[in-house]
C-alpha cells in the first residue's frame, strides 16, 4: 500500500511542474510531489489483490490431482472450474494435451467412482496462458 505524501517534506518535481503549468496554466506549483506513473505500474497494484474465485469442488480436486494423474502431469495440468457437468483441466503447455487426452477415459472413471457427488460426465483440456 503507498504511503501518504509528506507535504512539509516535499520535493518539487521541476520536470512534472513545467508540464502541468503549461497545460493547466497555473502559476503557483502544487504543494505535493507528484512523479508520473506508467498506467501498467498502476494497474499491478490495483491488480494484485484480485483473485479469480475458485469452486471448493476444484479446491478438493487440486489437492488430490497428483494422485490422480501422477506427479509428472500434475506439475502441468490443473483442475479449472466444473461448468455443465464438464471438467475444465487447465493445462500449461500444449505438449502435454495429448499426453492427457490419452488417460482421459481412464481419469474420468477415477473421477466418477471417487467424487460421484461431482456429477463429471465430460473433461475438456484447456492451454493456460500465464
Amino acid at each position: 500500500m503507498p504511503v501518504m505524501e509528506q507535504p512539509r517534506k516535499n520535493k518539487l518535481n521541476i520536470d512534472r511542474w513545467d508540464m502541468d503549468k503549461v497545460r493547466y496554466h497555473l502559476d503557483v506549483p502544487p504543494s505535493p510531489k507528484r512523479d508520473v506513473k506508467s498506467i501498467a505500474e498502476i494497474l499491478k497494484t490495483v491488480v494484485e489483490g484480485f483473485e479469480q474465485p475458485v469452486q471448493e469442488n476444484i479446491l478438493v480436486l487440486r489437492e488430490a490431482w497428483p494422485k490422480l494423474v501422477g506427479v509428472q502431469i500434475a506439475k502441468h495440468s490443473e483442475p479449472g472450474f466444473i461448468k455443465d457437468f464438464q471438467l475444465y483441466i487447465f493445462v500449461n503447455h500444449p505438449g502435454w494435451i495429448p499426453e492427457l487426452e490419452r488417460i482421459k477415459r481412464m481419469l474420468l472413471q477415477k473421477l466418477q467412482s471417487s467424487y460421484r457427488e461431482l456429477n463429471i460426465r465430460q473433461i475438456r483440456f484447456e492451454l493456460q496462458h500465464k
